[in-house]
């Protein structure tokens, strides 16, 4: 999710590129985060990122191979390495180089479709090493002569939902233009991701800084650090990031009843729908105080729009349903809960986690064990001249980063500014869960009682959380 960011103006100069390239580069914030959980975990996948182009129309292999290499040749992140080094891990940027697309021809195939899911299958059980090239590649697989699937693989030390947005859209006009012979329609970018994570170190020792460190300890003071879900196994010390991501969508009826109510209450969508999971989680739980993490884009800064890398950092929302307020109390108080966040998103999360000083337990992450995640960030339409593409991100690979990580894709929202294109009003939600501790039924009964609920809230916001969660599934 995105929105304003303190750091935005003053306290800290602009950023500048660091010269020269080949000194000491460190790692943004988030990407330390990732490294040093990489150290701890050595070749787990659940942080690479893939996703998949279906391409239906004449596509010339030629024009997204040229793409691909520009995109590569234009951000340094899509050609950076990393490696330890005597201050720390640092960040390593090769040379441009040209993007082969390895192509899979499957149209001999008895069944295509099957053999894609195969393809794919294999595909994304490959570890990506961070330690060399490529940490983002593609494979091209063909079904027939007019159709093919265009699998992205991607490290998340380079990836954001943000940053993968961004470069579909470069993707689409550095193709057209390419496909057509004519040279690229993009300005030169005026920022790369290693300037980013040398400047944010920098803003790091500000006023800035040190203010929003303020307002996390006072936050977040008395919020219990863990939530206690009913688990179907019990919780063993070593975690094994195994897990399944299925998909459910809650229709486009509901979701406009539920546009209307946050209109009406004057919150975003994120608030009501986060309000909603509050409640579920209530009363999976029965805690009455705890905390749901999510990403914000962190993208305050104008020059860093455009910026493909790692930039979301998480942040810790307190959920507080004590005295059984009705849900549109509970809206109320969610809405100053994400103002707060918005307005001091800039801090990164360890340092939070070092100021509060939470137990440590043995495969366990305090205040960050369960997720609630919007994709908003804009996206335009999709056009490659031709070609019909629709994109699916967010493809499982077996694995699972958190107990419950739960993301909505509101594709209305992501197409703001879109002329003249219908979208679809629903929103798909992505229930990744770790399958140590949950059955596949128990997340799917979840969501359906999440669905339960966002029909229950627009219908009576007045309702109360004990009657919302007295009519509901037992998840206990």
């Amino acid at each position: 999710m995105r929105d304003g960011s303190a750091h935005a103006t003053g306290s800290v100069p602009d950023i500048r590129p660091v010269l020269p390239r080949d000194g000491h580069l460190p790692l943004s914030c988030s990407q330390e985060r990732l490294w040093f959980l990489l150290q701890l975990h050595p070749g787990i996948r659940a942080y690479q990122f893939q996703a998949v182009l279906t391409l239906a129309g004449t596509l010339d292999t030629r024009a997204l191979a040229a793409a691909l290499t520009e995109v590569v040749r234009r951000h340094e992140v899509y050609r950076t390495t990393f490696a330890h080094g005597p201050d720390g891990p640092r960040q390593v940027v090769h040379p441009p180089y040209e993007v082969t697309v390895p192509v899979v021809d499957l149209r001999d195939s008895p069944d295509p479709e099957a053999a894609v899911r195969r393809a794919v299958g294999d595909a994304v059980d490959e570890e990506l090493p961070v330690d060399r090239l490529p940490l983002v590649h593609w494979r091209l697989l063909r079904t027939a002569d007019d159709r093919h699937v265009l699998l992205h693989l991607e490290h998340h030390l380079i990836h954001d939902g943000w940053a993968f947005n961004v470069f579909i859209d470069e993707l689409c006009a550095l193709y057209e233009a390419f496909a057509e012979g004519r040279p690229s329609p993009l300005p030169e970018p005026g920022l790369q991701f290693a300037d980013f994570a040398a400047w944010q170190h920098a803003w790091l020792d500000s006023p800035a800084a040190e203010r929003q460190l303020a307002y996390w300890r006072d936050r977040l003071a008395d919020v219990p650090p863990f939530l206690e879900l009913a688990t179907d196994r019990p919780r063993t010390a070593a975690r094994r990031f195994a897990g399944d991501a299925p998909r459910f969508t809650v229709p486009a009826h509901l979701t406009d009843r539920v546009r209307a109510l946050a209109r009406h209450e004057r919150v975003s969508l994120f608030a009501v729908m986060l309000a909603a999971f509050q409640v579920l989680l209530h009363g999976w739980s029965e805690q009455d105080r705890f905390s749901v993490a999510s990403g914000l884009a962190g993208r305050g800064r104008p020059e860093t729009d455009r910026m493909l890398g790692m930039v979301v950092n998480t942040v810790a929302l307190d959920a507080d349903l004590r005295g059984d307020p009705t849900f549109r109390e509970l809206l109320g108080r969610v809405r100053a809960t994400v103002f707060g966040a918005l307005e001091h998103q800039d801090l990164p999360f360890d340092r939070v986690i070092a100021a509060l000083r939470p137990p440590r337990m043995p495969g366990r992450q305090a205040l960050c064990e369960v997720l609630f995640a919007f994709h908003d960030a804009p996206m335009r339409a999709i056009r490659m001249p031709g070609l019909d593409v629709e994109v699916t991100p967010g493809i499982s690979n077996g694995s699972a980063k958190f107990d419950l990580n739960v993301i909505a894709i509101p594709v209305a929202e992501q197409a703001v500014g879109q002329r003249g294109r219908d979208v679809p009003g629903g929103v798909e939600f992505i229930w990744e869960y770790d399958r140590d501790l949950f059955d596949a039924t128990t997340v799917a009964r979840a969501a359906a009682d999440y669905e339960r609920l966002l029909a229950a809230v627009v219908a009576d916001p007045q309702v109360r959380v004990s009657e919302l969660v007295g009519a509901g599934e037992d998840l206990r």
